[in-house]
């Protein structure tokens, strides 16, 4: 099949099927799929992740369990 009838089939197909053809392309190419659908490279997770790792102390730490049930502890808040 050339690139041209693939093409041609992808625009048949419905979004979402648009988009399981994406993830499984991105799992071939060894990337997954983020949030608002795009393609996120082994490079690329691994700067969110180094990103992401300069937060893990402070969000670890024990002073930020209060936010573990943070939706019934600003209830609880409200009613004082």
């Amino acid at each position: 099949m050339s690139t041209a009838e693939i093409l041609a089939e992808l625009t048949r197909l419905s979004a979402e099927e648009r988009r399981q053809i994406a993830r499984r392309l991105a799992e071939l190419e060894g990337g997954v799929i983020g949030r608002r659908g795009d393609v996120l490279s082994a490079g690329d997770m691994a700067e969110l992740r180094a990103t992401l790792n300069r937060f893990a102390e402070e969000w670890d730490s024990p002073e930020m369990s209060i936010y573990d049930d943070y939706d019934a502890s600003k209830v609880g808040l409200q009613t004082r």
